[in-house]
């Protein structure tokens, strides 16, 4: 975790300690009133873990993979018999607020809160997750098909910790006031003490139970942005981790032309100049990522070419850097009823003949490796801004596939390397790139490596497992990974 994120992670929770000390019910140390339900016996884990796979037992030890909000995460098994990779976690029992594509009151204490306990268990201590149910058996995905119903065990300062030593993050959440007990019929054993453990964070005023609103919410008015603005703060934040980047947490609206639409993130790419009463001084493009949450929205938003008018929450997230959130819900298939609806400004054919057309930015293998390599000051100029590789001649470079990684035998989602390439390619959508075989997708790393690809899409940074800064090439569709016959 970089020292920027850490100190916004820290802020957030003394502010919530700070609104607890406020509450005269606030539970003290050695309160013989307070009772700690992941500790008392009350609910403890009756299956060994040690060499189980979860994915054939319904239990495992793991490695926390991603830690996505107050109720989800994403975690590496250790045994894995079936080379399946990465589970994705819903925690059963409970329903945190909302901090990701909708931003609810207390929904980033409740994320902070999982990713403070989950973060100090992967490192010191031990992760064992288990499906919601008595016995060993393959698990059932949940509705969406590609996540589990997980409890979820933490211990915090014990390596490969014993089952009696385990207490289970999803009461503990609840604990703390930051989750509504939610569907726990499916393991009744526990119910009565999630409900018990509600009870008491309600009788102590414990953060959503409060009553008091959530000190690291922002209920102010959206302010209007350029993305060069932006630009430069993200630049400052990754130059310098101890930057405070002045948008984190600010409600703002921006305009800029869609760049893509890949696994519900809208990229939105501007030219801006420096001085709009003289061209001639030039500008610089600069782009940034919308997670527009998991419900469908409106084509005429997604389309290549449209230059669009957004609202949202802009925050750091771990994964995809800085980005725009709490858009769900803000685009409407009608028109704007608010400005703090999402517009469409230009469709593709009007923004063709402005001067927010989207450019495409070329480059060939070498500069793009230059640009992806550069740190201190690390090279923004085409982050989140649709990039083409292309050859000496500029025409669509082949690209020979090196390495293929297929994340899980559910979603199936690609990363690509490339020879002789500082960069890879995720591709998160069903790749089919046989035109004679169109219902075959391709999901085999045989189908991929030492294959040949023309590579055009929006250029994303991430961040690895390990916290290294990379970047990638997401295609938008099938039309811009094309495979070389």
């Amino acid at each position: 975790m970089n020292k920027f994120f850490k100190k916004i992670l820290i802020g957030a929770l003394c502010a919530s300690a700070l609104t607890l000390s406020a509450c005269e019910t606030k539970p003290v140390k050695g309160d013989k009133n307070w009772v700690d339900y992941s500790t008392n016996g009350s609910v403890t884990l009756n299956l060994d873990y040690q060499g189980k796979d979860f994915y054939t037992d319904g239990i495992g030890q793991f490695e926390l993979k991603t830690a996505i909000d107050g109720d989800t995460a994403h975690f590496t098994p250790l045994v894995d018999k079936g080379n399946i990779g990465t589970m994705k976690a819903r925690f059963f029992g409970i329903d945190t607020p909302e901090s990701t594509g909708k931003v609810q009151e207390y929904g980033k204490a409740a994320s902070n809160y999982t990713k403070d306990q989950l973060y100090e268990a992967n490192e010191h201590g031990t992760i064992v997750v288990s499906s919601a149910q008595d016995t060993y058996g393959a698990p059932e995905p949940d509705s969406t098909g590609s996540r589990y119903v997980s409890l979820v065990w933490i211990n915090l300062t014990k390596k490969n910790a014993a089952k009696s030593e385990l207490q289970l993050l999803n009461l503990m959440i609840v604990m703390e006031g930051l989750s509504w007990v939610k569907n726990v019929q499916a393991m009744p054993q526990y119910s009565e003490t999630f409900y018990a453990a509600q009870a008491q964070a309600e009788k102590y005023k414990l953060n959503l139970h409060s009553g008091e609103p959530d000190p690291d919410f922002n209920f102010g008015a959206y302010e209007d942005v350029s993305l060069i603005d932006i630009k430069k703060e993200i630049q400052a934040s990754l130059d310098d981790p101890d930057h405070e980047n002045k948008y984190n947490n600010a409600k703002i609206r921006f305009q800029g032309s869609v760049a893509g639409f890949i696994n519900h993130i809208l990229y939105i790419q501007d030219y801006v100049l420096y001085d709009n009463d003289d061209p001639s001084q030039g500008g610089e493009y600069c782009g940034i990522n919308v997670f527009v949450g998991m419900s469908d929205i409106s084509s005429k938003y997604t389309k290549i070419n449209t230059y669009v008018q957004i609202c949202g929450l802009a925050q750091y997230t771990e994964n995809y850097g800085f980005q725009v959130t709490d858009t769900q819900g803000r685009f409407p298939v009608g028109s704007a009823t608010s400005e703090n609806d999402a517009k469409v400004l230009y469709t593709p054919d009007q923004n063709a003949e402005t001067e927010h057309s989207l450019t495409v930015r070329d480059y060939t293998l070498d500069q793009l490796n230059q640009i992806a390599t550069q740190k201190n000051p690390y090279n923004l100029e085409t982050l989140n801004c649709r990039t083409r590789i292309v050859d000496a001649n500029g025409e669509p470079a082949q690209l020979t596939v090196s390495k293929c990684y297929v994340s899980d035998s559910t979603s199936k989602e690609v990363t690509l390397n490339f020879e002789g390439a500082e960069f890879s390619c995720y591709i998160p959508f069903n790749y089919k790139g046989d035109a004679s075989r169109p219902n075959y997708r391709w999901v085999e790393k045989s189908d991929f490596e030492g294959q040949k690809f023309t590579l055009v899409g929006a250029y994303v940074y991430h961040k690895t497992q390990s916290g290294k800064i990379t970047f990638q090439i997401v295609p938008n569709g099938q039309n811009d990974l094309v495979w070389v016959q």
